[in-house]
């Protein structure tokens, strides 16, 4: 069933207005990087040079990058958390003028959560002026996309308020329920629906509202949602069908009687779209998205770093004629990046709006690393990457590893890699993530295994490597191990400290379990019930931590181990 958008021209029109001028600036300050880039680090600091940290720093007197490298440390999350929280207390000018117009909140490496200001300067010049260029350069490329309606997974936007009453939660919920009237009709999905606490019911919800609807855009950061979407459609399909038949809710979601109240006022019956879906169930037997979905142009989301190993899995799912999107360089601390065209993967650095620098990735750590400008950045390179924002936060480490994939005029194409987290060594061996990811896909493509999700962990106490992998079916024991030593064997190639360590028996045999069905799926769900977003769960699969390492335990397959040889 399709519904159709009434204002869909309005929506062309001021997309279009807003876009091609944004999009002329981007051309225009892309064709010197240098200079935009020391206009836009002057603009932060005159902005900020008045706050208790632009004075501790000097910034009135910083006028040129060197001074400004000079003047202010590298940053982590925990130097500026003082400011922050203090912040959030009701003090003002502390790193940035005034107060910030709210906090996106996001699990970090500490236990708390980290509280990330965003400013009304940030919010107009950089995110919105970045959302609005993006929106436009889907409309160009998909021109009847907003003639239909789209799904959106998004956070919660205000999960609480600070002491001084400033909102906290998600910048992507504060972003989709605060988006302009006209631009309202597209979305299905009620605002209250994204404030659900239960994460079953809220995905069970968010596919109530589209699955009585031919969607025409699916937008969500993680790709491993769309597994699970499906996954939902698949097991509770008689259920959904009903509710779009008589216009209900089911009763055993986990909702309030105040929410299930004001969700029915926005429902009424389709008892058309319930036949259209039963025939297709019957046509069909196992349904997939391009049946129900049959008019979806493109999806949004992340195809880069693992994200491709969920991408994989969904190989089919969608109609021919779907566009898969790369979501972009984009983090709860900064927008950094901006992707405009379905065939476009690495992201088109932002430096008109905010200030990078860059370390290559061997002089990580080093006291004395040089530090690239955006506008130095050679093709093939990896780089950890600082950001400077107007919202306070200097000099400030994603710890993200990008490469460096060519320029869009003089502003660097960066493709991300991998968190920083996912390096880990146990004797010196610097195992990366990548590394990890290409030795697992090797070993399945050569043995005809398919892995349909794995997670490495570096464990100490044992002083070896143990891996939990899903597998796409099931395989006897013999394969199993073999598996197990080819992994070994390809990390061995790929790295050559960890082969000298294994050699030497500083690193004992990697430890294989395989997980019982459906495991990341049940690990997601643990994740979301202790307060995890959707569009924050992005999984690093190779790791050091005990903790999460034990909840995988809890998912092996009939306590089977294998050990590499």
């Amino acid at each position: 069933m399709e519904r159709r958008t009434k204002n869909s021209w309005l929506i062309k029109l001021a997309l279009t207005i807003a876009g091609r001028k944004l999009q002329k600036t981007l051309k225009k300050e892309s064709k010197n990087c240098q200079k935009a880039q020391t206009r836009v680090l002057s603009d932060i600091l005159r902005y900020a040079e008045n706050t208790e940290y632009g004075l501790a720093k000097n910034f009135s007197s910083i006028h040129s990058i060197a001074e400004y490298q000079k003047n202010v440390p590298i940053n982590e999350y925990d130097d500026l958390q003082p400011y922050i929280l203090r912040h959030t207390k009701g003090e003002q000018n502390l790193l940035f003028p005034g107060k910030p117009i709210m906090y996106a909140t996001t699990s970090g490496t500490t236990k708390e959560p980290k509280w990330i200001p965003i400013t009304e300067k940030y919010y107009r010049e950089c995110y919105n002026g970045l959302s609005k260029l993006w929106f436009y350069s889907l409309l160009k490329e998909h021109p009847t996309v907003f003639d239909g309606v789209e799904m959106s997974i998004v956070g919660k936007a205000i999960e609480g308020l600070t002491d001084d009453n400033t909102p906290y939660g998600s910048f992507s919920g504060h972003t989709y329920t605060n988006i302009p009237k006209f631009l309202k009709e597209v979305h299905v999905i009620p605002d209250l629906a994204y404030s659900i606490d239960d994460y079953y019911s809220r995905y069970y919800i968010f596919l109530r509202f589209t699955l009585q609807y031919h969607i025409r855009l699916l937008i969500t950061g993680n790709p491993s949602t769309l597994l699970e979407l499906h996954n939902i459609v698949t097991q509770r399909f008689d259920e959904l069908v009903l509710d779009i038949e008589k216009g209900t809710l089911k009763d055993d979601l986990k909702i309030s009687v105040k929410e299930r109240s004001e969700l029915m006022l926005l429902l009424k019956p389709f008892p058309a779209r319930a036949a259209e879906l039963r025939a297709l169930k019957k046509q069909h037997g196992s349904l997939l998205p391009k049946h129900y979905w049959p008019t979806l142009q493109t999806i949004v989301t992340w195809k880069c770093g693992n994200s491709g190993l969920y991408l994989e899995r969904t190989h089919g799912y969608y109609p021919e004629s779907t566009t898969i999107r790369e979501f972009g360089y984009i983090a709860t601390e900064a927008r950094a990046g901006i992707i405009l065209h379905s065939s476009q993967v690495p992201s088109i650095m932002a430096c008109h709006l905010l200030f990078f620098e860059f370390i290559r990735e061997e002089d990580w750590g080093k006291p004395d690393a040089r530090m690239y400008g955006a506008w130095e950045l050679e093709k093939g390179i990896d780089y950890y990457v600082l950001v400077t924002t107007p919202s306070g936060l200097y000099r400030y480490n994603m710890n993200d590893l990008l490469r460096c994939e060519g320029y869009f005029n003089e502003f660097p194409l960066m493709r991300f890699i991998q968190k920083g987290a996912g390096v880990t060594s146990l004797t010196g061996e610097k195992l990366h993530e990548e590394q990890f990811f290409s030795a697992v896909q090797s070993a399945a493509q050569h043995l005809s295994m398919p892995a349909s999700f794995y997670i490495g962990f570096a464990d100490s106490a044992q002083s070896c490597y143990q891996i939990f992998i899903e597998f796409a079916t099931n395989h006897n024991s013999h394969k199993l191990a073999e598996f197990a030593n080819l992994i070994d064997e390809k990390m061995k190639k790929y790295n050559i400290e960890y082969k000298s360590k294994r050699e030497s028996r500083r690193l004992k045999p990697l430890i294989l379990h395989p997980l019982k069905e459906n495991a990341f799926e049940c690990f997601k769900h643990e994740c979301m019930s202790r307060g995890f977003r959707d569009g924050q769960f992005k999984l690093t699969h190779l790791l050091q931590d005990n903790h999460r390492m034990e909840m995988f335990k809890k998912l092996i397959a009939d306590n089977a181990v294998y050990t590499s040889q």
